[in-house]
């Protein structure tokens, strides 16, 4: 019998071993692409669900951080983490937001505006505003007394017939001190209306200058977002220098969010600001975070919050102070005298009533509070919160509370 060529046998085997490797690499291939096609849908499926659970952070790894310098001034900006009904929210500070109608950032075209006069205009000073002589109170103690707990009551009684909105009231007779509060130590959201202690707190610091405050500030591209319902920044371009007595004027007749943090980076930044302003009043310390419920029923814990009471200890503050020496505060009264913005509360008094105040809006957060000193039969502070789903809700509820603090007065005075 012949023999197999064993060369031939070699061969065979060869290809039999070149099959089986050529099979187990397909194979190998194979199971890699099933492998990598489960992996990519499942990887697709877990970003859905991250898309769907934190929607504010997809894309947050690549996204371009903007750099400041070393200050960056307060602004409102919020993130909110919300579950069904709890909302956490870190608030670097709340004091910007004045409006609803934002300014839109501007172009890199109208910035570069060369037409622009950059240096200070000048400022005139309105006519000194002084105290009307206080009328003659015809009601008792007892009967006043009566009067305080009836206007207490009809506070309480509006609160409840609104329980959609979030109210809080302090009552002060500045020349007694007989205060009236209704949830006057709960958390309040300022906003503009912190322009009144930041600048107690300046004026306090500058006591004995009586020139014009001409000492020149830049506004510059570094507010990081606070530029909503800004004169300032509506008006003009970066660039533009002002007097500080401008601004300080601008953060309390115009509500001008730019011009209040301006006039908080020349006192030494925020810390320092709130720091001084601790000093008159801080059972809620405005840098402090703190735990609320707003008018929904959603949590928050941030920090941009005061009380009535902190505000009430504020215009009392400013009041005796510019009674004992006029000189410091003068202007600062003069500019509540003469705010541009409409205060609720000229509905709920006769028309020639003289009201010194600033409204602090919240729009995001349904938050208005009215900080005010009423120049009625006697002077009077009114610190009237309210957080509501509109403007004119919260509007209404501050002149109608208002009108039961007229007519408790005139009770007194009739």
């Amino acid at each position: 019998m012949k023999r197999p060529n064993p060369t031939f046998l070699k061969k065979a085997e060869g290809i039999k071993t070149s099959r089986k490797k050529r099979t187990l690499i397909i194979i190998l291939v194979l199971v890699a692409i099933t492998f990598l096609v489960i992996f990519v849908s499942s990887m697709a499926s877990a970003q859905d669900r991250y898309r769907l659970m934190y929607p504010g952070l997809v894309g947050a790894a690549t996204s371009t951080t903007t750099g400041y310098s070393a200050y960056q001034r307060p602004v409102h900006t919020t993130t909110e983490t919300t579950t069904e009904a709890t909302t956490t929210a870190t608030t670097t500070v709340l004091h910007a937001i004045l409006a609803a109608t934002p300014t839109p950032t501007p172009s890199p075209e109208e910035t570069a505006n060369t037409s622009q006069n950059n240096s200070p205009d000048p400022f005139m000073e309105d006519r000194d505003f002084s105290f009307k002589p206080m009328g003659i109170q015809t009601a008792t103690y007892q009967e006043r007394s009566v009067y305080l707990d009836e206007l207490k009551e009809n506070v309480v009684n509006y609160q409840k017939t609104h329980p959609d909105m979030r109210i809080c009231y302090e009552f002060i007779s500045l020349p007694s001190g007989e205060h009236l509060g209704v949830d006057e130590l709960d958390p309040v959201v300022p906003s503009g209306a912190m322009a009144i202690p930041f600048e107690i707190a300046y004026y306090d610091s500058i006591e004995g200058v009586t020139g014009p405050l001409s000492n020149e500030i830049v506004y510059e591209d570094n507010l990081n977002g606070a530029r909503n319902s800004s004169y300032i920044a509506r008006k003009y371009y970066f660039g533009k220098t002002f007097y500080m007595r401008t601004l300080l004027n601008y953060a309390i007749v115009k509500n001008d969010s730019v011009a209040l943090n301006l006039v908080i980076e020349e006192m030494g930044g925020l810390d320092e600001a709130v720091k001084a302003v601790n000093e008159i009043s801080g059972y809620i310390s405005y840098t402090d975070s703190v735990i609320y419920k707003d008018y929904r029923g959603l949590e928050y814990r941030a920090p941009g919050t005061i009380s009535c009471y902190d505000m009430g200890n504020y215009l009392s503050y400013l009041y005796h102070v510019f009674i004992n020496t006029p000189q410091i505060n003068q202007r600062l009264i003069n500019d509540m005298a003469h705010s541009e913005i409409e205060s609720p509360l000229s509905a709920a008094f006769p028309q020639d009533t003289k009201i010194l105040h600033v409204l602090g809006r919240n729009t995001g957060r349904g938050a208005y509070l009215e900080s005010a000193i009423v120049d009625y039969k006697e002077p009077v502070a009114i610190i009237i919160y309210v957080e509501a789903s509109s403007p004119d809700a919260a509007g209404t509820a501050i002149a109608t509370i208002g009108g039961y603090t007229q007519k408790f007065i005139e009770k007194c005075y009739s």
